[in-house]
């Protein structure tokens, strides 16, 4: 959770209101001629790990950023306010990089901002319309990575670079483009324009910088030094040296503020008397310019242009406020993006902790100090705006900070991803939470002393926030549901509550209501959360986020005649909570009732699926039950279900028909919200990027909102004010608008505006390239005009061999594209063509009327024709016809050639002119690359013979060519197949070229092919199905194939290939290399088949560890039964599956648990036999039960008797574990750990001798100490000893034991106690356990108060003061000599602050562990605790060992004392014993 508030003192003048800040925003402005347009209260944030993200212009103070789909505008204001969004221009892709034009006064760019996608587009957009001035896409699909301002030739030009080491020129004015390729440059990450030389640019790829000239594209310089790759660069663009003028004298001592490798050295100071400092300042030539760069190593490197070489190196901190902690124990790995920027001749630069810093800088090194650290990640951006330094980062907030006044002047939140539910706390109506799509909850209030003060919540929230809800009674109780099924909810200090249970899939939509029906769910809260994902509703109580939930649509009761509601989509609980309804899929809603969950009402309106259901609220303090519905349809629906509720039951009512049907939406209805203030007023949001407000009584069409450019997915009203709305869509920002203001009712309307809208901006581009053209024209009439110019080409204005267009045509579709330009080129084409087919028509006439030989040739000609009565046309017949109608063209039409006119006239004629026709199209296609339609018209025109041998010798074959070649013959067909499979093997289609190959009979070339290109599939299939069954052949494949799996890791497929070809042991081998049990058990499986009995042994113990350290016993019961031999292995698994239960249910228990393991009696009436059952109980429950407790190593030998395993045969069990399972491993994990733990149990308890069972506990006790971790510990020990120190029977020892005579046991001895102590610090640690503790403290002071009054009138009271002074004082002596010294060890330092850091989200609620209840109870603790310490004869052997892997017992106490008497309520004399006693150990 993060709260972000700005500087409190920088708005003591500022009294902030929402409707202030939309008065603020709707000011007449050039930029906001859009009608019917709100407010944009959050914008979308700049992206990430971009430093060219964000620009600015000082002289204007604008501010441009590129977020996501959207260019944003912003206005900075010189007093303490938020900037002022002057308008948000949309974009079709996401942008990547903008760079606004430096000259706010030039007459053509100045209010042009340049901007890259995603997609390589480079655009320049006019900031004042919005309108796209130009767009080139000479990157060819490349990332841009940089992008600037530059001057060529007296002409601005943008310049871009890729990361393909591509920089593109391109020159708005003409529209022209030139393509530099940098060889020299790898991966370019940005570019820089020098402003003292525009026609110079700085180009940084990887670890090294360039000077480039954008002219011919050279490299002037090079620029190496960093060891990393870098990430910014800016130029120093002040006066003069960015150094203090007295560096000459060489008398500035530097303060090294952090070296190279990290590591702070504040002491390394360096003055006059330095070697270092006279090498590094010599430096007579500093002339500049000078530049700035930084790394993702955190090093910043100052370069002067002049000589050359960098002059400062300086390192940048992790954090300036907090070295010490994050150098110590937070390592930042992957890159680190350190953004810079100057102000006057000092450098500023971020940190990867979120703060500003401003460097002193002077040759050979700098002085930083901090600015602000108003952010709370890493910072990606940051650009001055004359004194403000605007900064934006991973936190999602524009912060602006006046540097000379140091007051922080704005904090502008941001969204880094789409907004997904809107929801106002309904106990204040200024309080707003918006869930997102970046996994982050916002809390806005817009009352608060800070504009738009916002509180971050986003840990322990696990995916996308998909839907909101307040608690209806407890204030700042916020329900949230995410993309990751997570359920939960958030109080009003940020702290998260999260359900144990995850839906699947996301969660759509949570509620609080009451809980429903008691009987049926269970659940005894009154009120609960309800939540719906994986098409089911889920109930869970309010009061255990630990419960399991219930589902709710098994218990809702269904008629017999009606089938269970499926495919739910949609649930909402009516206001006065008595029904709930329920929509599906299908577009059906039903409506239950609460009490008993019976159907009520059942609409069958709809036929789509249901997207929102929503109740309209009380009118005058009474129910209403009107319910909006909205669907997948177009239209939403409006139900007056008040006179269908009430009724005796008796049958389920079927709805066929709505109230009211509100129709107008062009997309789906997704979202509605009814008005708080004005009864009867909806609104919904649609994806047909509009919001409507409707009158639901009348279904009147009140306003239309069309502001936003996508998608719309939440409306709300503002609780507070009856003309505010609030609205997001899917452009990542959240619009505020007044219904008063707006002039649109109905969609249509704001979208035939949106069109308008895009129209004029279209119109208004047009009309800027048009002025570009003309200023164009006329520089090159001056230049002309200019004497002493000859020879120079003014056509050009950019200098180069390689011009490139622009815009490029795309592959026309049309299958006749000449014919298609030839008849669309001039307007009334066609009536010149009717009139032409007209006279042939007509001489066609008059030649039959001449006579009958005529009309013979004739009718001759009309049989080969295509087309009936038409004649030969010629050239002179096309003039005198167009000659004699030439009153068709329209005005300022031109007559079309007489060849153009033939040329369409070809269509209508003979057969001859229509092959003349095809083969001039076919030619057309060639040229435009469109060679499929060529292809189809070759087959149209019966030329495929000759096109298919050329396709065949040029490579250019494809399906329909090879598919069309029988037509001609068999022979053509073969040769293109055979053709066509070698063209498929040179583009990598192996599977198709041997399918070709097959169906021209070459099956063996076919196989070779695929076998050769890894296709063993396929090549089976063939092999078996094409060419018989060769055992040969299916041998070599499968080798082969099993081969490429075993070399691709898939072990297991590879054994069932060689098991199919019988070679068993290889398979066994092959199957081996995997590490699952399963994998390992089959290979033993394989081995046994190849009689390899050791490798059956081996093998099979291997799967029997691992299904024993996953904890899968069942499998290991039937994997015995398939390896006898190994039998003796079930003494481990009982032991580690005991284990393993009996840590679960000590952990998991709520009481006070012991460690101890009974048997109870369960007696079956019917029967006289009984089932014996090992439970564990709690200590309350044992003062109850007369059944005896029994130890873990005594369970475990009756375990092993029921096995089979008695006494008598331990020994040689002993020899067979010891010599099959190896010793001496250090765990991995607590699983293994535990294996571990099993086995050396089992060694101990069958240990044969006591040097042995010295040994085994040893090493036993070594497991816990190597794993390190005191909860671990305390399990393994407390196993052991379960009845405490004083009884060691517990051990199980074969001999007699005598006090100190054992180094294991004193090991042991020291561990319990230990551990013991260990876990008593860390869980004091938490408030929950001092609240608890300080409870019961109270009720024991009160308790003794009521029994021992105390007798004010005694003369004790003096004496009493007097000796608690004089014990303070003493007392305070010894604490600061213990603080003292103990604070000289490193290891009080790690082990107590480490615990207090990591108890909340570790330790924090030790079931297994019991607080001390009462004063006496705790003193008895501390004392047994420092005497068991104090009297430990081996403590000088044990500690020093147990030290360094657990915790110092001395350092724990003291700190438990010291703790306690703070929080606690003990006695300054209890509180001075303890504290001598803990001086009397030893650290």
């Amino acid at each position: 959770m993060e709260s972000v508030d700005c500087d409190i003192d920088s708005y003591s003048c500022l009294s902030f209101r929402l409707s202030d800040k939309l008065k603020l925003q709707n000011q007449e402005d050039w930029y906001f001629e859009i009608e019917d347009f709100g407010t944009i209260l959050f914008p979308p944030s700049p992206n990430w790990f971009l430093s060219g993200a964000v620009d600015s212009r000082e002289e204007d103070a604008i501010l441009v950023t590129a977020s996501f789909k959207n260019i944003v505008v912003y206005q900075l204001l010189q007093d303490v306010s938020l900037p002022k969004i002057l308008r948000m221009v949309p974009y079709q892709e996401k942008v990547q990089l903008v760079s606004i034009y430096p000259d706010a006064s030039h007459a053509l760019y100045g209010m042009t901002v340049g901007s890259c996608s995603d997609s390589g587009s480079v655009r320049l957009i006019n900031m004042e319309s919005g309108a796209n001035v130009w767009r080139h896409s000479e990157h060819q699909g490349s990332l841009v990575t940089g992008l600037s301002w530059g001057i060529v030739g007296e002409e601005p030009v943008l310049v871009s670079v890729d990361d393909k080491s591509r920089m593109v020129v391109c020159q708005p004015r003409h529209q022209v483009a030139k393509v530099h390729k940098i060889p020299s440059v790898t991966e370019a990450a940005c570019l820089e324009t020098n402003p003292s030389d525009r026609s110079q640019a700085l180009l940084a790829g990887g670890k090294m910088i360039h000077l480039v000239d954008l002219k011919d594209g050279n490299v002037l310089m090079q620029f190496q030094g960093h060891n990393s790759d870098i990430y910014c660069i800016k130029w120093f663009q002040g006066k003069g040296s960015p150094f203090p003028l007295d560096i000459q004298e060489n008398d500035h001592p530097t303060v090294s503020q952090e070296s190279k490798n990290g590591n702070e050295s504040a002491n390394d100071v360096k003055g006059p008397d330095s070697d270092n400092w006279r090498i590094k300042t010599q430096s007579p030539n500093m002339e500049g310019p000078f530049f700035a760069s930084s790394d993702y190593g955190r090093q910043v490197f100052i370069w002067d242009l002049s000589a050359k070489r960098y002059v400062t190196e300086v390192s940048v901190p992790l954090s300036a406020s907090y070295t010490k902690k994050f150098h110590g124990k937070e390592k930042i790995t992957g890159k680190q993006h350190i953004s810079l920027s100057w102000f006057k001749s000092d450098l500023m630069s971020t940190t990867p902790k979120g703060e500003l810093l401003m460097w002193n800088l002077w040759p050979g090194g700098g002085r930083y100090t901090v600015i602000h650290h108003l952010h709370t990640r890493a910072i990606y951006n940051l650009t001055l705006i004359g004194n403000i330094a605007v900064s934006c980062g991973q936190d999602r907030f524009l912060q602006g900070y006046h540097v000379v006044s140091s007051s922080h002047m704005f904090q502008y939140p941001i969204l880094g991803a789409c907004a997904t539910s809107l929801a106002f706390c309904p106990h204040d109506v200024n309080r707003l939470a918006i869930g997102s799509q970046e996994n982050v909850i916002r809390l806005i209030n817009f009352e608060g002393k800070v504009p738009l003060q916002t509180q971050v919540v986003w840990q322990n929230i696990k995916g996308k926030i998909m839907s909101l809800a307040w608690h209806p009674e407890h204030e700042g109780k916020l329900l949230f549901g995410t993309a990751s099924g997570q359920v939960g909810w958030v109080d009003i200090s940020g702290r998260v509550t999260s359900c144990a249970y995850y839906h699947q899939k996301s969660v759509y939509k949570v509620e609080w209501a009451p809980l429903m029906c008691p009987e049926k769910t269970g659940l005894s809260d009154t009120w609960c959360a309800y939540s719906f994902g994986d098409r089911e509703i889920v109930i869970r109580s309010s009061s255990n986020a630990m419960t399991n939930p219930v589902h709710l649509l098994p218990l809702l009761s269904e008629p017999a005649n009606s089938k269970a509601l499926k495919d739910v989509t949609e649930f909402s609980f009516s206001c006065d909570y008595k029904y709930f309804a329920v929509g599906a899929n299908d577009g059906q809603v039903r409506i239950y009732s609460a009490a008993d969950l019976k159907l009520c009402v059942s609409l069958h309106v709809l036929r789509k699926a249901i997207q929102h259901i929503l109740w309209q609220p009380p009118v005058n303090s009474s129910s209403s039950y009107v319910v909006a519905v909205g669907s997948n349809e177009s239209r939403l629906c409006i139900f007056d279900l008040s006179a269908h509720f009430g009724k005796t039951p008796c049958e389920v009512e079927i709805l066929t028909q709505a109230t009211r049907d509100l129709c107008g939406h062009e997309s789906r209805v997704v979202w509605l919200a009814w008005s708080p203030h004005k009864p009867d007023v909806l609104a919904s949001a649609s994806y047909d990027h509009t919001v409507q407000l409707w009158n639901a009584n009348t279904g009147q069409m009140l306003v239309n909102y069309g502001g936003h450019t996508s998608r719309v997915f939440r409306v709300e009203f503002s609780p507070s004010d009856p003309d505010l709305m609030f609205s997001f869509g899917e452009e990542n920002s959240l619009h505020s608008w007044r219904p008063s203001q707006l002039t649109s009712k109905t969609p249509g309307e704001s979208l035939a505006k949106g069109k308008d809208r895009v129209k004029k901006i279209k119109e208004q581009a047009e009309t800027g390239d048009q002025t570009c053209k003309d200023v164009a024209a006329s520089n090159t009439v001056e230049k002309k005009s200019k004497p002493g110019v000859a020879g120079t080409s003014s056509e050009k204005p950019i200098s180069g061999s390689t011009m490139v267009a622009s815009t490029k045509r795309g592959i026309y579709k049309s299958f006749f594209p000449k014919l298609h330009s030839t008849c669309s080129k001039k307007k009334s084409f066609f009536h010149l063509i009717v009139v032409n087919l007209l006279n042939s028509v007509e001489n066609n006439e008059e030649a039959k009327a001449k006579g009958k030989e005529v009309e013979e040739e004739l009718s001759d000609e009309l049989e080969e024709s295509s087309s009936n009565d038409q004649v030969e046309l010629c050239i002179e017949n096309i003039e005198n016809v167009c000659k004699q109608f030439d009153f068709l063209l329209e005005k300022d039409t031109e007559m079309p050639e007489p060849e153009e006119l033939l040329y369409a006239l070809r269509l209508y004629g003979k057969p001859v002119e229509m092959d003349e026709l095809l083969t001039t199209e076919i030619s057309e296609h060639v040229k435009r690359g469109s060679s499929v339609q060529g292809d189809l018209m070759h087959c149209w025109r019966g030329s495929l013979d000759e096109h298919i041998r050329n396709a065949a010798r040029q490579k250019q074959l494809n399906p329909f060519l090879v598919s069309s070649a029988p037509q001609v013959s068999i022979k053509l067909w073969e040769y293109a197949s055979e053709a066509y499979a070698e063209q498929l093997i040179e583009e990598g289609d192996f599977i198709s070229a041997a399918t070709y190959l097959v169906n021209i009979n070459k099956v063996e070339e076919a196989i070779e092919l695929l076998m050769k290109n890894r296709c063993f599939r396929e090549a089976m299939s063939i092999a078996k199905c094409r060419r018989g069954y060769s055992e040969e052949l299916v041998k070599k494949i499968t080798l082969g194939w099993a081969a490429s799996t075993i070399y691709e890791g898939a072990f297991d497929f590879a054994a069932s290939l060689q098991v199919s070809i019988g070679q068993i042991e290889e398979a066994a081998a092959t199957m081996a290399r995997r590490n699952d049990h399963g994998s390992l058990f089959v290979a033993s499986l394989l081995y046994q088949h190849a009689e390899k009995k050791d490798l059956t042994k081996s093998i099979g113990l291997l799967s029997l560890k691992e299904a024993c350290i996953k904890q899968d016993h069942d499998k290991i019961d039937r994997y015995l039964a398939y390896l006898p031999e190994l039998e003796w292995f079930r003494i481990i698994s009982c032991c580690h599956q005991n284990l393993v239960k009996l840590v679960q249910e000590v952990t998991s228990d709520e009481q006070s648990p012991t460690y101890c393991i009974v048997k109870s009696q369960v007696v079956n009436k019917g029967n006289t036999e009984t089932e014996e059952e090992s439970v564990i109980v709690s200590d309350v429950e044992e003062s109850m039960s007369p059944i005896e407790k029994y130890p873990f190593l005594q369970h475990l030998t009756e375990e092993l008797i029921n096995y089979g395993f008695k006494d008598e045969s331990y020994p040689h069990l002993y020899e067979t574990i010891t010599s099959s399972l190896a010793a001496h491993q250090t765990p991995t994990s607590v699983k293994q750990l535990w294996f571990l733990v099993a086995i050396a149990l089992c060694e101990l308890l069958m240990s044969p001798t006591q040097e042995l069972w010295e040994l085994r506990l040893t090493e036993l006790l070594n497991y816990a100490l190597s794993w390190g971790k005191v909860d671990q510990a305390y399990h393994l020990t407390h196993i052991l000893l379960p009845r405490g120190v004083t009884d060691l029977s517990t051990l199980h020892m074969n001999f007699e034991y005598q006090e100190g005579c054992s180094k294991a046991v004193s090991l042991l001895l020291h561990i319990y106690h230990v551990s013991e102590l260990g876990l008593l610090h860390s869980e004091l640690q938490c408030e929950e356990a001092w609240t608890f503790i300080q409870q019961n403290l109270v009720c024991e002071e009160n308790a003794k108060q009521s029994e021992n009054p105390v007798d004010v009138s005694s003369g004790e009271t003096e004496n009493d003061s007097t000796s608690i002074y004089d014990s303070e004082k003493q007392e305070n002596t010894v604490l600061k000599a213990m603080m003292k010294e103990a604070e000289k060890g490193e290891h009080f330092d790690c082990a107590i602050k480490v615990d207090k850091e990591k108890c909340k989200s570790k330790l924090t609620n030790i079931k297994f562990l019991s607080l001390p209840r009462t004063t006496t109870e705790f003193l008895s603790k501390l004392h047994s605790l420092c005497d068991f310490f104090i009297t430990d004869k081996d403590v000088h052997n044990v500690m020093k060992r147990v030290t360094e892997v657990l915790s110092n017992p001395k350092e724990l106490l003291l700190q438990i004392v010291l703790n306690f008497k703070e929080k606690g309520n003990l006695k300054d004399k209890d509180v001075q014993d303890l504290i001598f006693k803990i001086s009397s150990l030893k650290s």
